[in-house]
Formats: C-alpha cells, structure tokens, sequence
C-alpha cells in the first residue's frame, strides 16, 4: 500500500469548535462596536433611554448631573472635562490604532452630547470639533446662570412659609427647593434644612420647635418629616375635640 503524503509543509489552520450546537453565536452588545486589532470597545450613549430630558437655558444643572453620572457610569468622564486627550500622530499601527479608537470615541460622544440639547442650544456647540470643546461652551455659557438661579433658590428657602399648605406638601416644596440647591451648588447639612422647616412652620407648631433645636444630634430630614406629620395629626385631633 502506497502512502499519502502532505502536498505541501504548510501547517493546518486552527480552526476554533464550540461545544453546542454550531448554529450557536456569542452575544453581541447592540451599543460596542470592538476595534479588532486592540478588542477596546467603541461605547453608544442611548441618549434617549438614558437622559429624561433635553438641556435647555433653565435645565443645565441637572441635565449636567444626569450626563455626568451616564458618562462615569461608562468610564468616559475623562473625555468632557479634557483628561483624556488624542493621541499624538506616530508611526506604528499600535499608536495609530489608539488614535482612530479615540477620535471614534468622542465623537461617539459629541454626538450624544448634540443629540441631549434642544434645538435653540445645538447650533451653539455644532461646531465644536470634541467632546471636551462643547462641554467646556456649555458650562461656560450657563455656569454663571446656574449661580444666579442657586442664589435665588436660597433665598426662596430662607424665606419659605408653610402657610396653609399641609405639612407634607410644605416639606415636599422646602426639599424640592433643597435638592436644586445640591445640584448646582452644594448640599444642605441637616441641620441648616431643620432650621429651614422650623422658620417657615407658624406658631402653632412653636411646641414641637422647641425640643428640636435644642437638640444635640442632627435630625435626618426623614426624621423630621415623621415628627412633624405626627404633631400635626396631634393639632387635628385637638381641634376635632374642641
């Protein structure tokens, strides 16, 4: 019997098997798109799922905190605020690969950025070349509002009143007031937020006043909302007595 043999010295290819059935495909993320030579992922802000709101002239701070926490949440907050920039032109398909990935990537997120602003905002940053350039338009142009808008806001809380509003309802208006602040400035301790509640809340709560600001610890606003539902349950029973 005569023996084959090999046509040429060429090694076979390998040629990778899965286990299961071969109809069977790995998942594929619908927002990566991966560069092959470096198997980095390209990231697709969903913007519309992802962003309840558009940004315009009176929403910066909070549309600014939403695109924030998105762009940690992805890893990418390096691009808005300049840390990371493009790298330098080289030769070598490494370096040049980094650098197509880079460009890839922030336009991927100039674009999200564009897509999140209303239609009186995008032609103001629709000529900015990255991601960074209209960040930094963006803050620059409402920065000094949201300052304004944060003084106002503060004294709205310093002079708030409950009036005839339910205490509830009353405490909703002081922490809606308090979360705007946060956003834009700074927090509120708890116990600059108590001392807010106790001046606006009228004489007929003076009794439970009293006890609270005398009090050692700070009360968590929870706390506080808890108390002064149950006082006022107390002031409604008494007058359904009388």
């Amino acid at each position: 019997m005569v023996s084959e043999e090999p046509l040429s010295n060429e090694q076979p290819i390998p040629i990778s098997t899965m286990s299961s059935s071969t109809n069977q495909t790995p998942p594929i993320n619908p927002n990566s798109q991966p560069i092959s030579s470096t198997e980095t992922p390209l990231i697709a802000l969903n913007i519309t799922a992802q962003i309840n709101e558009k940004l315009t002239p009176s929403t910066f701070p909070q549309w600014r905190a939403q695109f924030e926490a998105l762009l940690i949440g992805y890893d990418l907050l390096d691009y808005v605020n300049g840390t990371s920039i493009c790298p330098s032109p080289a030769h070598g398909s490494t370096v040049s690969l980094h650098k197509t990935h880079w460009v890839r990537q922030d336009k991927l997120i100039l674009s999200a950025i564009l897509a999140s602003t209303s239609p009186t905002i995008t032609p103001l940053i629709s000529t900015a070349k990255t991601s960074h350039e209209a960040w930094k338009k963006l803050t620059t142009m409402y920065a000094s509002r949201s300052r304004t808008r944060a003084m106002q806001l503060k004294e709205e809380l310093t002079l708030i009143q409950r009036g005839n509003r339910s205490i509830t309802d009353y405490l909703h208006a002081v922490k809606a007031l308090a979360n705007e602040i946060t956003i834009i400035d700074h927090s509120i301790s708890d116990d600059d937020l108590t001392l807010y509640v106790l001046n606006g809340l009228g004489p007929e709560f003076r009794e439970i006043a009293a006890p609270i600001q005398t009090r050692e610890t700070p009360l968590a606003f929870e706390e506080l909302h808890d108390l002064l539902v149950g006082h006022e349950s107390y002031l409604q029973r008494l007058e359904a007595a009388t």
